[in-house]
């Protein structure tokens, strides 16, 4: 087998072909970095549009591509690299990611390029496929519609991957050709620069914007909507190497009065509450056993067991709460999100640990059903554009806009408000808050990120002895290292700086 990325003039073209026997069908599930080409038939009806939309949605959260590249790799890629948590568990890729020793080898890196490129490319079938679609039981404003929610979702895939990466393949169609020997000879892409690549998440986003639905429109917050789309306007606009302020503070407040914060922050997470009113964009898991049978197993894999048996039966588990973030916690005195957010335990005569004492080891429990995996996960939440509009305020020299912001978030966990002196202070108590409300949701690290503190902070990392970890990073670690098997299939690739 033989997967290979295709280019057809601007439009950069995702497959992958059997070169011995053929192409395979439309929809396999193969875990492969590239899907099949399109369908060069035109004559999809409007039954086959819905069917697409609806195996992209379950592509973007399930087990093909979904449930590892967006939430459990999420986490360990906002969380762990970060000052939040530390790798746990026995995983070398995730281990070496959390001590800044990873290299071009890396298998979590390449599992997240792969099922990236796996997820753009079921979009960029569904958009093909719907836009040829003549059936009239397909309206023009459904069909809209459904190439709108495709195009936030391969912005956003994109988003993630330039954020990881830098420069990466900008592949925004299918090839329409079976034609093995075409495809072959048109499967080696160079990157694009990120500035492309941004280019194309907003275009996208532009244009989801106009044809998505409205706020409310669907119950589900799974579905996406014009309010997910303006508030990931906000958070490109800010993560841009350039970030523009005037955009993030116009997407912001499109965003921000059609939602409203739940009272109870505990509600959040007790699975009664789905679909809130301060979710914007939530990936809905069924379970196991219901619905589409795709359980979140990610609160086993965190915590495992049942209530009360948090420890697994004796298996270390991943994702560990830092020190670093639990004192943050402390200090802060935030025992509402604290204990929201962090279960400590008896697991003496389990394991050792470096970090934790075994009388009192801290399990991430945001997501508390690891029975039977129904916890949805939240990618965008109403503080996140609060606080993303608070720090735009303070570029534009409003420190009490600005604080009000963080105040509203705070008032919430029952904490005093804050105040600034100046624009220094300003930005250290949002990310500081950022942190405690957003912890575990995978926004740390870009947080550090796009604001420049990350060699920085990491840097000054001490264990819980007030040990310097010593993790000694380098500027040039802020970007992931390209997958060198990805590498060996597009020799076009280039390799990020000393890796």
């Amino acid at each position: 087998m033989k997967s290979k990325i295709i280019s057809n003039g601007r439009l950069i073209l995702i497959a992958a072909i059997l070169i011995t026997s053929g192409c395979k069908k439309l929809l396999d599930k193969e875990p492969i970095t590239q899907i099949v080409a399109s369908k060069d038939s035109t004559a999809i009806s409007a039954t086959d549009a819905e069917n697409l939309i609806a195996g992209a949605y379950t592509s973007y959260k399930g087990y093909d591509f979904g449930l590892e590249f967006n939430v459990f790799d999420r986490i360990v890629n906002g969380d762990v690299i970060a000052d939040n948590a530390y790798a746990g568990g026995d995983n070398t890729a995730n281990i070496t990611l959390d001590l800044f020793t990873a290299n071009s080898l890396n298998g979590n890196m390449d599992r997240d390029w792969r099922d990236a490129y796996g997820i753009i490319g079921r979009i960029n079938i569904t958009i093909d496929q719907v836009q040829k679609c003549a059936d009239p039981a397909l309206s023009a404003g459904r069909k809209n519609e459904i190439i709108g929610e495709a195009s936030f979702m391969c912005a956003y895939t994109y988003f993630d991957l330039v954020r990881l990466f830098g420069k990466v393949p900008l592949i925004l169609r299918p090839a329409n050709t079976s034609n093995a020997e075409v495809l072959y000879n048109s499967t080696i892409i160079a990157q694009s620069s990120t500035d492309s690549i941004y280019d194309a998440i907003l275009s996208d986003l532009w244009f989801a914007r106009s044809t998505v639905r409205a706020v409310g429109a669907s119950p589900s917050k799974f579905i996406v909507s014009e309010g997910a789309v303006t508030a990931a306007l906000a958070k490109v606009y800010a993560s841009m190497p350039t970030p523009n302020w005037d955009s993030v503070l116009y997407y912001a407040d499109q965003t921000i009065p059609q939602y409203s914060l739940v009272a109870n922050y505990n509600d959040l997470w007790d699975n009664n509450h789905k679909n809130n009113s301060e979710a914007i964009w939530e990936l809905n898991y069924d379970g196991y056993s219901t619905g589409d049978f795709i359980g979140n197993w990610i609160p086993s894999i965190n915590v495992g067991g049942s209530v009360g048996n948090y420890e697994g039966g004796g298996w270390k588990k991943f994702n560990t709460p830092s020190n670093d973030l639990v004192n943050a916690f402390l200090a802060e005195n935030d025992n509402i999100r604290l204990n929201a957010s962090i279960t400590f335990l008896d697991v003496s005569g389990q394991w050792s640990d470096q970090y934790w004492q075994p009388n009192s080891y801290p399990f991430l429990t945001k997501y508390n059903d690891p029975a039977d995996g129904t916890n949805d996960f939240y990618m965008i939440r109403l503080p996140d554009i609060l606080l993303l509009k608070a720090e735009a305020l303070v570029k534009k020299g409003d420190l009490i806009g600005a604080m009000g912001l963080v105040n509203q978030v705070r008032a919430r966990v029952n904490l005093p408000p804050k105040t600034a002196a100046d624009a220094v202070s300003a930005d250290n108590i949002i990310a500081n808050e950022r942190r405690l409300e957003l912890a575990f949701e995978g926004h740390r690290w870009f947080d550090l990120v796009r604001t420049g503190k990350a060699v920085e902070v990491m840097n000054a990392q001490k264990d819980g002895s007030g040990n310097n970890l010593n993790y000694n990073i380098q500027p040039y670690r802020i970007l992931m290292p390209i997958p060198q098997p990805q590498i060996d299939l597009n020799p076009l690739l280039t390799q990020n700086p000393n890796y």
